[in-house]
């Protein structure tokens, strides 16, 4: 079965990681395909890592391409996962290597599967398949929601700015916001409006019943073992761009913390760490991270790839 799809994910990013190093070669990019082929085809649980900043970054985006598309169930398959990917990459490479992979059928759905994960203590996933998080066509009266999203607690602040479209119910607004931010998994959630807002009660309350007025803000809370709460303002109303695809990342600020760190309090508490080599809990806590994080990186194209958008358009981050 064809791996088009996926190839062309890997490859848009990629290609985003070297317009940002203008150091990487094709020769770069080929190695970095060849190292993912040969981690799916040995069943390696740790992902590749380089000790070159840039070939890592691009290791990076390869990884996160992939993680966001298993987590989002764009590759649901009825074969090994790990031999669908050493294919996407086998194919990449332009290698024979594809042809001497398992040659067992695998089934890739036309749509995403239903997220596995159930959110909310007060609130159940709907019964909505999502097809995809961006639209394929543009409404232009739909109306478009300019959204700062902002981690509470964060200091420098951690925030992303997104245009939405108003209509969004807030199943998938939560999923917007877990792709936008950088969050791996779809755990429990909830919105909290403020209290003059009355929520329909019949269906899924969506953005718009949430937000009504710019300068109002919402409140947004996921718990993965953590609790992590942001603060939603709505900047601007507007209508949609024809050939824009939305949602998109336009500006953001810092890196998204590690999921099981503890919260903003265990996420200060790793950046103090590991800032003081010194430390005695230093060597375990950098031993803790998969890659070199900083806390100080925002990567807006890597954003708008979780979001769903494959195309050549860059969006520049606007403070």
């Amino acid at each position: 079965m064809s791996t088009d799809n996926l190839q062309q994910a890997l490859a848009s990013a990629a290609e985003d990681v070297r317009r940002q190093y203008a150091t990487l070669t094709t020769a770069d990019v080929n190695e970095a395909y060849a190292a993912y082929l040969e981690h799916f085809e040995r069943r390696e649980d740790e992902p590749p890592v380089s000790t070159v900043p840039e070939k890592d970054e691009l290791l990076l985006a390869l990884w996160d391409v992939i993680v966001d598309r298993e987590t989002a169930g764009v590759d649901a398959v009825t074969g090994e996962l790990e031999e669908y990917y050493a294919r996407a990459f086998a194919a990449l490479l332009g290698t024979e290597t594809e042809k001497q992979l398992s040659t067992e059928p695998i089934a890739v759905p036309t749509t995403i599967a239903e997220p596995s994960a159930t959110p909310a203590p007060v609130l159940e996933e709907t019964e909505e398949q999502f097809t995809d998080l961006v639209e394929d066509t543009t409404d232009p009266s739909r109306e478009i929601y300019r959204l700062r999203v902002t981690i509470d607690g964060s200091d420098p602040e951690i925030w992303r700015r997104i245009l939405v479209p108003a209509d969004v119910r807030q199943t998938r607004l939560h999923h917007i916001i877990q792709a936008a931010v950088g969050w791996r998994g779809s755990e429990q959630f909830q919105f909290f409006p403020q209290m003059d807002r009355e929520l329909p009660t019949t269906e899924e309350p969506r953005l718009c019943d949430l937000l009504t007025t710019v300068g109002q803000q919402c409140g947004y809370e996921f718990d993965s073992g953590d609790s992590w709460y942001h603060d939603i303002l709505l900047e601007e109303k507007s209508e949609a761009e024809p050939r824009r695809h939305y949602p998109i990342c336009t500006a953001g600020q810092g890196a998204c913390p590690p999921e099981d760190v503890g919260g903003i309090p265990g996420y200060k508490r790793l950046l103090d760490v590991l800032r003081d080599p010194n430390h005695p809990e230093h060597e375990e806590m950098a031993g803790w991270l998969t890659q070199d994080f900083n806390p100080d990186a925002f990567n807006i194209d890597q954003a708008n790839i979780r979001l769903g958008k494959y195309g050549d358009a860059s969006f520049h981050a606007v403070v």
